[in-house]
């Protein structure tokens, strides 16, 4: 478990996050669940923004080397997305943008985000982004599972192999993995492409174990995914850190798994500047993204859904929180 002394957390003001776009608009301010994309020597981050009228708005920075808002780049990214000409789209869909994650995929740039909870069925959608105005390139392209689905579908973690191809983990146990198909500019048609059975031991395995998190990032021969737990606290659910590592493909299986959750911003996580958007949840650090620069971890989080933060994290704090799988090594 992570100590004050392993890891630092970084809370990014929420008055640099807003559009000029949305200033005039009414409070409070929640900017929360941010995606982190290294860009050169600067950062681009996507995120959640929920003000007085409750509509759920995605927004776009960029954070200079030094992890700074850069003055002037945020921008009012879900006023310009273009959504499929689909009239069995719902209407919950182009007004709920939720939980965003940032790719670099074969050159281009493309940010996921999902429509939260709703019937018949929630949407996930994934868009290319202009690098230079961070807004939508084209449409909104709907991410569609090949064969039945599930009335709620989100938390999909995309990430691409060191040979560029494009997958998704759809779910961490069993360790089921996806295959995108980017041709085209209608749906982007999802299905399966490995999966592995196996159990995380030890871990709390409160409502369903891990869960999706940060696109998995390929570090020292293996895929790092920073994802998320939910259990039971006195005051409502309580959104955990947890981690695990797999393997390349063609099988993608699993190779370390949690024992604890990775502790982050255990000081800001217990206390709230707002009253909560879900009276059922209390306390939430939500990872969207993660990265290794200079020698440590990266992670991009909400914290309480009303704020952005950046945990940097040593890599033997994560390693602590690990445990090999057998029959491979630690």
């Amino acid at each position: 478990m992570t100590g004050a002394a392993e890891h630092e957390c970084r809370e990014l003001p929420a008055d640099q996050l807003i559009p000029a776009a949305w200033r005039a608009l009414p409070g409070p301010v929640r900017t929360f669940n941010p995606a982190l994309l290294p860009d050169g020597p600067d950062w681009i981050l996507a995120y959640r923004v929920v003000l007085g009228d409750g509509r759920r708005r995605l927004a776009c920075c960029r954070l200079d080397a030094a992890f700074q808002v850069v003055p002037g780049s945020p921008v009012a990214f879900s006023d310009a997305v273009v959504f499929p000409d689909d009239p069995a789209l719902s209407p919950v869909a182009r007004t709920w943008l939720a939980d965003p994650r940032l790719h670099r995929w074969g050159g281009g740039i493309f940010v996921y985000w999902n429509s939260g909870w709703h019937e018949p069925h929630n949407h996930q959608f994934l868009q290319e982004v202009d690098p230079h105005t961070l807004l939508p390139a084209g449409r909104a392209r709907e991410l569609q599972l090949a064969g039945p689905r599930r009335p709620l579908e989100k938390n999909w973690s995309a990430f691409a192999t060191p040979e560029g191809q494009v997958h998704a983990v759809y779910s961490v146990t069993p360790h089921r993995v996806l295959r995108l198909a980017l041709g085209g500019e209608g749906p982007v048609i999802c299905d399966d492409a490995a999966t592995t059975a196996w159990e995380l031991a030890g871990y709390p395995a409160a409502h369903g174990g891990l869960r999706g998190g940060a696109p998995p990032v390929w570090h020292a021969g293996r895929f790092w995914s920073f994802c998320h737990s939910v259990h039971d606290g006195p005051a409502g659910y309580c959104y955990r850190v947890g981690a695990y590592c797999f393997r390349a493909g063609p099988d993608f299986a699993p190779v370390a798994g949690p024992t604890v959750p990775l502790e982050l911003a255990r000081e800001r996580r217990a206390r709230r500047e707002h009253p909560r958007l879900n009276p059922a949840v209390d306390e939430v650090i939500y990872p969207c993204g993660a990265a290794f620069s200079g020698g440590r971890w990266v992670i991009s989080h909400g914290i309480n859904d009303e704020a952005c933060a950046l945990s940097f994290v040593a890599p033997e704090a994560v390693e602590g929180c690990l445990r090999a799988l057998p029959g491979h090594p630690a």
